[in-house]
């Protein structure tokens, strides 16, 4: 199709049949893919065309002249950036996510016959969320609290955050009136001048204890022998506040440098029975209800009988390494972020398991030197999926089962593939929605040996 039959600012009339893996509407306009946030399969509506591209256009959406059966009021238009699949009804949100995975496996010709399950969703599909990062910035003369406007970094105030844990926005707003009170400032990208940059709230689903950090440009936070009792006397379930300096032009929310200024270095939480002390930086899920339905799945397809040696690779501080511990003879995690190992450990002795062991390192580099069998591994890795060089090593060791827990479909598809070429089977594929009203899904997947 020629570019110029379609213009920047024309008005076209549009007909949705499909959303993408981020949840925008697609329609097609003399064969070329519009994309249009807001919108859902068979909606009609008018939509003003803000990009075009030679293979796509993007659009905004005007007005609707055909509304889905599957829309639903939106809590809040501000949030589109955070929430963008408000507008469509949650058992459609996942048989979107079902859709996501079966989609990608479907391009693959070593995997396009699998088996998907639908998607497990969550029991509460609003109230989440139990950590939330938040910049301060000053609008209209005011220290507020908020989100990123698209593409940008202009402040857009926000107090209801919709998917935290009740009590997390009250928290925040809460934070913020104190430091308000007492005269610091709200930090300026442009001049680097003012002082807060971020709040962040982390809060436990199950023990309501409560860590606050607070994120400055500057080695200061004064009167801190005034803020501080303002705000536990505010919020006393706050049991830890954290004072993190950033003083670096970038947008990095975490600086090198902190000091807890209020209670504990960590708060409580518990997942699967098991208590963890969790920092201020420390890596976990935040959906945790969801998370055990996750973790309590892995240990369900490996189906341990109490004999094996098990690898946690990516095992963060030890969430899913102790609830193995329970069913396996010895578990070995391997973990590159030293603090991260160092709770583990701690988070161990604290639940008196005693036959799991923590590595510190990259996985690729640790497993090539374990001089250890394996008969069983689970793997959690960041959106890039594994490294080339720990496939190598763990296909080289040969374990009888892997469980693959993935965040993202895509690289999941990419590693899958080695290991059925290597002569391992895919016995069950199923998504678990950690992420309510977002496009994410994770996906666990069970392999085993074809031998076994």
């Amino acid at each position: 199709m020629e570019v110029d039959l379609i213009k920047k600012n024309s008005e076209v009339k549009l007909k949705f049949m499909d959303l993408t893996y981020e949840g925008l509407g697609v329609a097609k306009y003399d064969g070329l893919a519009i994309f249009v946030k807001g919108a859902l399969p068979n909606e009609e509506g008018s939509v003003r065309i803000t990009k075009v591209e030679k293979r796509y256009a993007l659009g905004e959406l005007l007005r609707l002249d055909v509304i889905s059966d599957s829309r639903v009021k939106v809590e809040n238009q501000l949030l589109d950036s955070t929430i963008p699949l408000q507008h469509l009804n949650y058992e459609k949100q996942l048989v979107f996510k079902s859709k996501i995975v079966k989609d990608i496996f479907s391009k693959s010709p070593v995997l396009k016959d699998s088996l998907i399950c639908e998607t497990i969703g969550a029991k509460d599909a609003w109230h989440y969320r139990n950590k939330t990062q938040v910049p301060v910035r000053s609008n209209k003369g005011k220290m507020e609290i908020g989100i990123f406007a698209n593409s940008s970094h202009r402040l857009i105030p926000v107090d209801d955050f919709k998917i935290n844990l009740p009590g997390i926005d009250e928290i925040l707003a809460g934070v913020r009136d104190v430091l308000t009170s007492y005269n610091e400032k709200p930090y300026d990208e442009g001049t680097n001048t003012g002082n807060i940059r971020h709040i962040v709230v982390r809060k436990s689903s199950y023990t309501n204890e409560v860590m606050v950090v607070i994120i400055t440009r500057s080695k200061s936070l004064f009167p801190k022998s005034k803020i501080i009792p303002a705000i536990v006397e505010r919020f006393p379930e706050i049991v830890s506040i954290v004072h993190n300096i950033n003083n670096k032009r970038n947008s990095t929310i975490f600086g090198e440098i902190s000091e807890v200024i209020y209670g504990k270095s960590t708060y409580r939480e518990e997942i699967l029975g098991k208590s963890f002390d969790i920092t201020a930086q420390s890596f976990l899920q935040v959906n945790i209800p969801q998370a055990e339905v996750l973790y309590a799945k892995a240990l369900e397809l490996l189906d341990l009988k109490g004999t094996e040696v098990v690898l946690d690779a990516y095992c963060g501080i030890g969430t899913i390494s102790l609830a193995l511990a329970d069913k396996a003879k010895r578990v070995i995690g391997i973990e590159v972020i030293p603090e991260a190992v160092e709770i583990a450990k701690l988070n161990a002795v604290k639940n008196h398991v005693e036959n799991v062991v923590f590595e510190c390192g990259l996985v690729e580099e640790v497993i090539a030197d374990l001089e250890t069998s394996l008969d069983a591994v689970v793997v959690d890795p960041p959106r890039k999926g594994l490294e080339t060089a720990f496939v190598d090593s763990l296909l080289e060791m040969n374990p009888k089962k892997v469980v693959y827990i993935s965040c993202n479909p895509a690289t999941l598809v990419r590693d899958l593939e080695r290991f059925v070429e290597a002569g391992y089977e895919l016995s069950e594929i199923q998504p678990v929605d950690l992420f309510p009203q977002t496009a994410h899904v994770e996906t666990i997947v069970a392999l085993h040996r074809k031998d076994t």
